[in-house]
Formats: structure tokens, C-alpha cells, sequence
């Protein structure tokens, strides 16, 4: 079973030294046999990350392939540049590979985080989306309170996002529970199921080729800002909104694809890292995404998000997403 695991990078290349780090250590797959590859997009970094790659990950246990983007092109082209990345001709079919995980380069993983996903995939067909638990996932206190300290213990944006600082900062943040691989199997051992419907996060998710077949690739529209392309998403998949292309014919209502959280697939979310910096202005690019929303759709985010709930009958939680996108291989 082939699996891609994609992670879009803008700069902050000592945050995505420490994700590829806990990425080549706890990425398992002998139980399932899996034939993991990775590709890092990077968009338009002014940071080395090819060279990174290319020095400390070249003798990775599974290919770790590299993109490079002129310019930054925004997160749904870096997603679906993900999705139609192939290092050869793909046989009859639009996707090469059976599963496709997209991560922030913000996060480290937990031990054996990447089979519980396909685990979940290969007990349903219907689900399109699952996403792994982090700090602050709606599932556990624990996870809510690790969220609580991350707020607490996260890295200054006005000093370096050096590897130390950021090893130091998840010490403090799972101190409590022995550390944050301990933290992790204290997780994975409780009674969570392994999937939990519903939820929703964007932040490391595995998607079904299956469903973006019927339902379309993510929202390219107004780059590099974009419009919280996971939203949209989602409320496609709940047929709130529904471009042209999917008919009631395509996508029937009784045949909704199904998301949530998967209950044994835990990583540390270091909450906004991915672009945040002494010159990121949050609250402008929100206001640019919230203002290309409602040229888009008419109305507001909030609005959406609200019919989204409706649908949901559930309280949902909602993840800042990495800002950042398409493929030209330099070297594997």
C-alpha cells in the first residue's frame, strides 16, 4: 500500500528540521507493510530548505522528494500539488499512491502515528478525511489542556525557531505526563475509538483519492491568501456549498463521505509556528481571508460556519491553517 506524506514549508526551516526529525523516527509501517514517501513542498522559502532535505534527510529510510515554487502560491495549490504529486508515470488513474497525508511542518508526530490512520481508512470506504488528535482536539481533557500549555510554554516570535527552543518548549508543555511520547501512549491506550466521526481538523490529515475524484480538489482560488480552504471543504462535503462540477447526480446527499478524528494517531501541534515571525501580521491575513470569502460566496465565514453546525448538530473545532502550495523535482 502506497502512502504519501506531504508537508507544504515556508522558511522557519529549523521548525521543519525538527518535524522531518520526529517524522523519521516515529513513522512506523511494518504492521501494515506500508511503502511510505514524502515530499516536501516548499514555497518560495528564502531559507535552504532544499538544502536541508538534501544533507541531514538524504539517507531517510523512505525517498523524501522536494518541490520548489518560485513564489509562495498559496495552501490549497500546495495541497493539491501534494495530491497529484507522482515520481513516475501513473498508471490509468489520476493518483499514484492510495492514501495522501497533508501536514503542517509546525507538528511533531507521536510513535506509530501514521498506521492507526490507515487503519481507520481501511475499515470504512466512506470515510474521505480522518485527522490525527493533537493538543487541543475536543476528544480528551488531557488534549485540552496540553492545548492550555502550549499557549502557555509556545516559543516567542521575536526569538529563533532553533531546533533547541523548540525541543525545550514541548519538554515544558508535557512535563506533567513524562514527556510528549509518553503523553502519546497514554493517549493511544485510552478508551478513544479509533475513529471518532465528526470532527475536524486540518492541521494532519489523510485523505481518500476516492473522494477528491468526486468531489474536487481544494479551493484555488485568491492565492496565496486563500479563503480557510479547509472550511470550504468541508462544508463541500456536507453539500453546503457545492460547486458546479458536483451535481446531485455526482454527489448524492444520502452518500456523504465521512470525517473525524482518529483516536490512536497523536503528533504536538506547535500552534501557529508555521507562519508566525516578527513580520507576520495575523489579523491582516485574516481579514484578507475573511474578505476574499465573502467576494467568493457573499456572506461571511462566520455565517457558513454556522449552517455548518446546523448540518453537524455537533460543536466543532476550528485550527489556524498553514498559509502557504504546484512541481518542479529537484532531486529525491
Amino acid at each position: 500500500m502506497k502512502i504519501l506524506i506531504g508537508i507544504p514549508v515556508l522558511d522557519n526551516v529549523q521548525m521543519t528540521r525538527a518535524c522531518l526529525q520526529s517524522l523519521c523516527r516515529y513513522t512506523d509501517s511494518n504492521r501494515l507493510h506500508l511503502d511510505i514517501s514524502v515530499v516536501i513542498i516548499d514555497n518560495g522559502s528564502s531559507d535552504d530548505i532544499g538544502g536541508l532535505i538534501k544533507g541531514e534527510f538524504g539517507g531517510a529510510r523512505f525517498p523524501i522528494y522536494y518541490v520548489r515554487n518560485p513564489q509562495n502560491l498559496g495552501v490549497a495549490r500546495a495541497w493539491n500539488q501534494i495530491l497529484r504529486f507522482a515520481p513516475g508515470t501513473i498508471p490509468g488513474s489520476p493518483f499514484y499512491y492510495d492514501y495522501y497525508v497533508i501536514s503542517n511542518n509546525d507538528v511533531l508526530f507521536g510513535p506509530d502515528w501514521l498506521q492507526p490512520l490507515v487503519e481507520v481508512m481501511e475499515g470504512d470506504a466512506r470515510i474521505g478525511w480522518i485527522s490525527a488528535l493533537e493538543n487541543g482536539s475536543p476528544a480528551m481533557e488531557e488534549l485540552l489542556e496540553a492545548h492550555s500549555n502550549t499557549k502557555r510554554y509556545r516559543i516567542n516570535p521575536n526569538e529563533p525557531y532553533s531546533s533547541e527552543n523548540i525541543i525545550n518548549s514541548l519538554k515544558k508543555i508535557y512535563e506533567k505526563w513524562g514527556g510528549h511520547e509518553a503523553f502519546c501512549r497514554f493517549v493511544k491506550n485510552s478508551d478513544l475509538p479509533l475513529f471518532i466521526q465528526g470532527g475536524r481538523s486540518a492541521v494532519c490529515f489523510m485523505v481518500r483519492p476516492a473522494m477528491v475524484e468526486q468531489i474536487g480538489f481544494f479551493d484555488e482560488d485568491f492565492s496565496p491568501v486563500g479563503i480557510s480552504e479547509d472550511l470550504e471543504y468541508f462544508l463541500r462535503i456536507e453539500r453546503v456549498i457545492t460547486p458546479p462540477w458536483v451535481t446531485g447526480d455526482i454527489y448524492q446527499e444520502e452518500e456523504r463521505w465521512k470525517y473525524g478524528f482518529c483516536g490512536k494517531s497523536i503528533m504536538h501541534h506547535n500552534w501557529c509556528m508555521t507562519r508566525q515571525g516578527p513580520h507576520f501580521d495575523g489579523q491582516r491575513w485574516e481579514k484578507e481571508k475573511e474578505k476574499n470569502w465573502r467576494a467568493k460566496f457573499g456572506k461571511s465565514r462566520k455565517y457558513y460556519t454556522k449552517r455548518f453546525l446546523s448540518v453537524l448538530f455537533m460543536p466543532i473545532f476550528s485550527l489556524v491553517l498553514i498559509d502557504l502550495a504546484p512541481v518542479v523535482p529537484l532531486f529525491h
